[in-house]
């Protein structure tokens, strides 16, 4: 009680709490530096050090969030105190353990806060001030503690982002400035932090968190900052991380910490992606659309909202000129789900967020860039962000649509694939103008150029192209027929009964049906938001939130028609030959002729023979089916019917071979199918497919049996192929498949890293067992997941957090192999 009277009574410009932490650490100083104490024990008193000064650093903060009056002559610190505070901090942080980091890291938080808080500052004596050599003082030992401390830890990563990044200080442009080829403490700490957090995902998910938080407060130190941008835009997968979501959950520490963070501006999005890697690329995208709202908004701040119009026009162009010119995305050739697809896929989902800040003074040099890509071969998944994009900047310049794209249409030698895409992009600012008098002027600009395509040999352009024609004259027939002139009466004839055949054909019915009102949904207002975007998270898309592209169900539709196509020429050539044999059958005098109308068992079915109609011609089956049809075409002729009967001879022992030698191989064969068509890495596959062939796996699944035939495919599997069965399951039809497994009576493992995964060394297996693998670096997809019976991880004991795919399915195969062994012994 004498203590504090002395500390909080009525006396004049009292320091409340100086004496106090001074005397405190004064003591506790001295204890650890006199040797007395044993290692164990200076560990201990060194936390309670830390979480002592934690508190009562923290007592100012109270005060004022209570409203407890405190005199203005009182003070509770002189800064002299809050430095030499400081001072011990950091000359400590270096060598900090992990359970003195949390409290260390908070303490400096509050430091800096009680130093530079308009709130709090008039508690302290005198008027502070944060250095530049504080800043990089902490920012440099802060480094050498994250490196030592546990990258999964929710708790203290949080702390270490809101202590050294705090928001009272990161608006000073002197800490994020390059001095003498020097970086500034801030940008130097951000950069190693966001290479490192690479390989963390949890690290780079709450500094993606947290920076955007304090870019969006600060907008001018953006441009210090594009490089980490493109960094973060291009990051991450849907792959979910159910561990983090317990640890917030579960852990108080964890979810106080995250709440300190600055938080994002859209808290939708924020929880339904946080607990995924793609987080780091949807934050982003909401920084960058709220800047475009705040450079919009100009009478707020006029200093603001040009530094935030200036930053996002610079990224618009760095990532523009990435996409042009960088190696992987320049490509033309490349695998569906591949990683140079997810990096452009990536790439132009964000440079469609940025469509907002395309202005007069760039707008040239956009349309250049995207000209270029839009002529390249793109897969479609990509390309339809291309296209919302540059619909985009025609709404925004609707001068420029007669300028660009005519030419583009006339012109001959333009690939099939981007003029659909320049067809797209005509109907919608045709449809979407924001003036009636803009959208006649689009109608009579830009229709007429499209027409022709309708005739196209390209079957796709050709399909697409009646469907958007469709799409514009059903929408604004009204308009296109007020303004047909009595002396155009041919014109608006032919019109007319275009709309007419499109409107009535039933193949295009058909069309228009199988795009289930894609076109009614597609608003290009909402489509360059976050939220619209990242909407197909909602619909269950595994691949980079990215919905199925319209010009995918064209062509999805096209390849039906075709098939449906192969059916009837298949069927047709039944007739033919039907009627052919029956020919041979009458010439021949020695065979009544067959009735075409019947469902003889001597003749092909339609099914046989449209399943014949891809296989190559052998001349046994043939020589077999003119036989059988026919028996008595070759009775006048005996030196064939012998040779005949020999060589039906031989492949009936040769067919036998062949099945009692698959019957051995079935024998031996283990119960267990690799399901890997989440991977897209060939060296994988085919090492897995080299894997499985030697512990006589059951079956491999890929998503696409083409690989088969590529020659690293061939090199690494040695032939693997040729002995297994290779089953083709697409990504979307994994789901399916594990399901009818199931039903088979198989066990559906994932080996994936999860809160409730099984040690490998601790897990039994069923006899019958699927494996399933996850993606390179993103594992198994959460929808996936929700599938399994049981998940299983293997047990490391080093530093790196994962094994490479091919080698974990490898040792996952040998225990299940090393489990049926014992068995048997």
């Amino acid at each position: 009680m004498a203590c504090n009277k002395s500390l909080f009574g009525a006396g004049e410009d009292k320091l409340l709490l100086d004496l106090l932490v001074n005397s405190f650490i004064h003591n506790v100083n001295d204890l650890l530096s006199n040797g007395v104490l044993t290692r164990s024990r200076r560990a201990v008193l060194m936390n309670w050090k830390w979480l002592c000064l934690d508190s009562l650093l923290s007592v100012p903060f109270n005060i004022v969030k209570n409203g407890i009056h405190i005199r203005n002559t009182n003070s509770f610190f002189s800064e002299l105190t809050l430095r030499n505070i400081f001072a011990d901090i950091v000359e400590s942080l270096e060598n900090a353990g992990e359970s003195s980091a949390l409290y260390m890291l908070r303490s400096v938080r509050l430091l800096l806060g009680l130093l530079c808080s308009d709130t709090i500052s008039p508690k302290i004596s005198s008027d502070p001030e944060v250095t530049c050599e504080m800043i990089e003082q902490l920012a440099h030992t802060s480094w050498v503690l994250h490196l030592s401390c546990n990258k999964r830890r929710v708790a203290p990563i949080a702390a270490l982002l809101s202590a050294v990044l705090h928001q009272s200080v990161f608006g000073d442009l002197r800490l994020h400035e390059a001095n003498d080829s020097q970086l500034g403490p801030l940008k130097w700490f951000i950069g190693n932090l966001l290479d490192e957090g690479v390989k963390s995902p949890r690290t780079i998910r709450l500094a993606a968190l947290h920076l955007t938080g304090l870019w969006l407060l600060h907008p001018k130190t953006i441009k210090y900052y594009i490089k980490e941008l493109k960094l973060l835009s291009l990051y991450g997968s849907v792959a979910f991380d159910e561990d983090f979501e317990a640890e917030l959950s579960e852990n108080h520490e964890a979810r106080t910490e995250v709440s300190l963070l600055a938080q994002s501006q859209d808290s939708e999005l924020t929880q339904v992606f946080i607990n995924t890697e793609l987080y780091a690329r949807v934050s982003v995208a909401v920084l960058f659309f709220k800047l475009a709202n705040l450079a919009n908004d100009r009478g707020h701040n006029n200093e603001e909202s040009l530094a935030a119009l200036d930053c996002g026009k610079m990224f618009l162009l760095e990532l523009l000129d990435f996409a042009v010119n960088d190696k992987d995305l320049a490509k033309e050739l490349y695998k569906k789900y591949s990683a140079v697809h997810r990096r452009k896929v990536r790439a132009w989902q964000m440079i469609c967020i940025l469509s907002h800040f395309v202005e007069k003074d760039i707008v040239e040099e956009v349309t250049s860039n995207l000209h270029i890509c839009l002529y390249r071969n793109n897969l479609p998944a990509v390309r339809q962000y291309l296209e919302m994009f540059t619909i985009q900047v025609y709404l925004r310049f609707p001068m420029l649509a007669k300028e660009q794209l005519i030419p583009i249409f006339h012109d001959q030698n333009t690939r099939p694939q981007a003029l659909s895409s320049y067809v797209f992009i005509a109907a919608n600012i045709i449809v979407h103008a924001s003036e009636p008098q803009i959208q006649r002027k689009h109608l009579n600009d830009l229709l007429p150029p499209i027409i022709p395509f309708l005739t196209s040999h390209h079957h796709s352009l050709r399909g697409f192209t009646q469907l958007l024609v469709h799409y514009v004259l059903f929408k604004l027939w009204p308009a296109l027929k007020a303004d047909c002139s009595e002396d155009a009466q041919l014109e608006r004839k032919c019109f007319e009964d275009l709309r007419i055949y499109l409107a009535e054909n039933n193949d295009c019915k058909r069309l228009r049906k199988s795009m289930e009102k894609f076109l009614d949904a597609f608003d290009p207002t909402t489509c360059a938001t976050p939220a619209g975007v990242f909407n197909a998270r909602h619909e269950g898309s595994g691949f980079e939130c990215v919905p199925v592209s319209l010009m995918e169900q064209v062509i999805d539709f096209l390849n039906g028609v075709r098939d449906d196509l192969r059916d009837s020429i298949a069927n047709d050539a039944m007739t033919i030959n039907n009627e052919a044999l029956t020919a041979s059958g009458a010439f021949s005098g020695t065979e009544e002729p067959l009735d075409i109308g019947t469902k003889s068992e001597s003749l092909l079915t339609s099914k046989d023979l449209a399943l014949d109609f891809q296989k190559k011609i052998t001349l046994n089956e043939h020589l077999r089916e003119r036989t059988n049809t026919d028996s008595n075409c070759f009775q006048a002729n005996p030196k064939i019917s012998r040779l005949l009967s020999e060589i039906e001879k031989e492949d009936e022992l040769l067919c036998q071979s062949r099945i009692r030698s698959m019957e051995r191989i079935r024998g031996c064969q283990q119960e267990l199918i690799i399901v890997a068509s989440l991977l897209d890495r060939i060296p994988n596959l085919a090492g897995l497919a080299r894997t499985c062939e030697v512990f006589k796996a059951a079956g491999l699944t890929v998503a696409n049996t083409s690989i088969l035939q590529d020659k690293q495919f061939q090199l690494i599997s040695v032939t693997a192929e040729k002995w297994i069965p290779i089953i083709e399951v697409p990504v979307d039809s994994i789901k399916v498949y594990l399901e009818k497994k199931r039903r088979e009576g198989f066990s559906i493992i994932g080996l994936e890293q999860t809160a409730n995964s099984t040690s490998l060394d601790q897990y039994s297996f069923q006899n019958k067992t699927v494996l399933v693998l996850g993606r390179e670096k993103e594992g198994i997809p959460v929808d996936i997941i929700h599938v399994l019976d049981a998940c299983i991880e293997i047990p490391q004991l080093g530093i790196i957090r994962s094994l490479n795919v091919h080698v974990s399915g490898a040792i996952a195969l040998w225990e299940y192999t090393r489990q049926g062994r014992s068995k048997q012994t």
